[in-house]
């Protein structure tokens, strides 16, 4: 956005500091993408060292790019995401069902399946909305990183006093050096989707916050490469 478009910018305000940087943040991450669509184009070319080395740069100097924009606003303190929800009594069970129907699209392509391992009713007090937005980033990142045909398991236990959800996969899984960068918005990861999906690469860490914002967590856990990878969320008991 041109400067003019904010003649009476101030800052030393913190209200209008944080709004420039928003509108910064979204201009630019407007353009990288428009770089990395750019880049997809590349693959029309033949097959060959300079097509692979034009990819790698490309995608390098777009998470780069994007990771040093995060970095900007973590520095100025820019409050970022969800900080309050709006709690109810929520049906998990059914939750749970209705974000695997919302994803089926991608699981009817790739000829995935899920398999629910929960019944009957189960109360949590949560943001039905921000609860489906983190189930259903979970379950199209399962669906991503994982083969055709494949089938993504969902268990439902009580675990001491929280009740967790794990999503677990047969992809290709996480080394120990994506393990320690997978919430960290934009990180560069070795992984990559299994039928070229498109990855952003800051779902997870907005994943994170939104369980933290419930006062729980998401962690994730893999074997290795080829051995696929589970997330748990972890939710107080209602």
């Amino acid at each position: 956005m041109p400067p003019e478009s904010f003649p009476q910018f101030n800052p030393l305000d913190p209200v209008q500091r944080n709004e420039r940087l928003h509108h910064f943040s979204h201009a630019l991450k407007n353009r990288l993408g428009g770089l990395w669509q750019a880049a997809a184009m590349l693959h029309d070319l033949p097959e060959g060292p300079e097509r692979r080395q034009l990819l790698d740069l490309a995608e390098r100097n777009f998470f780069n790019g994007a990771a040093e924009l995060e970095q900007l606003m973590d520095d100025f303190a820019v409050p970022r995401g969800i900080s309050k929800v709006q709690c109810a009594p929520v049906e998990l069970v059914g939750l749970l069902r209705e974000c695997i129907g919302d994803i089926s699209f991608r699981l009817e392509r790739k000829h995935q399946e899920v398999d629910l391992a929960a019944t009957g009713t189960v109360l949590i007090n949560g943001d039905r909305q921000v609860l489906h937005q983190l189930f259903e980033a979970l379950l199209s990142n399962a669906s991503k990183f994982s083969p055709q045909g494949s089938r993504i398991q969902v268990t439902l236990s009580e675990d001491g006093h929280a009740l967790a959800v794990a999503v677990a996969d047969r992809g290709i899984g996480l080394s120990p050096e994506d393990l320690e960068k997978v919430f960290v918005r934009y990180a560069m990861l070795g992984s990559r989707t299994t039928d070229g999906e498109s990855q952003a690469r800051s779902t997870l860490a907005r994943a994170k916050q939104w369980a933290e914002v419930h006062g729980g967590s998401l962690e994730a856990a893999s074997g290795g490469y080829g051995k696929g990878s589970t997330f748990t969320v972890r939710l107080p008991v209602r």
